[in-house]
């Protein structure tokens, strides 16, 4: 097994058990979280903030398997780093904007307010998902 294989199962094994962590401390949480996405103040549509409520959680549970079992390892490791991308985008603009609200990340039980220490903990996580796609692309080719 190759340096790249072994990291690549280090980068699956982080990104694919954060997104469960994640879905699965909010499953059951659907009014919480449609409150914490109401809080960063995006002014979405009502039928939006409900749907991606019920929605995200089990999506993140069963992307998160996805990565951890490898499969389709190229569409669901680009599908990690969009969605990372575009949690990143949210905080940043959540701290840029002064919002003192959770990021309700991990679920309801996460109660401090977004950060930049927030920002950099989403952000490091998608580091190893680019490098997951990277090689999961390479290696198809």
């Amino acid at each position: 097994m190759t340096l790249t294989h072994v990291l690549s199962l280090f980068a699956r094994l982080i990104v694919g058990a954060v997104f469960i962590v994640a879905g699965v401390t909010k499953i059951g949480h659907s009014a919480e979280l449609a409150s914490t996405i109401v809080a960063f103040q995006f002014n979405l549509p009502a039928q939006f903030v409900g749907f991606a409520a019920l929605a995200l959680p089990p999506f993140e549970v069963l992307l998160g398997a996805y990565l951890l079992l490898g499969w389709q390892l190229r569409i669901a490791s680009a599908v990690a780093v969009a969605l990372l991308a575009v949690f990143a985008i949210v905080l940043i603009s959540v701290v840029l904007r002064g919002i003192d609200t959770p990021c309700g990340c991990f679920g309801p039980g996460e109660t401090d307010p977004v950060t930049w220490l927030t920002v950099a903990r989403d952000c490091g996580v998608i580091i190893p998902a680019i490098y997951l796609a990277w090689w999961s692309w390479r290696e198809l080719h």
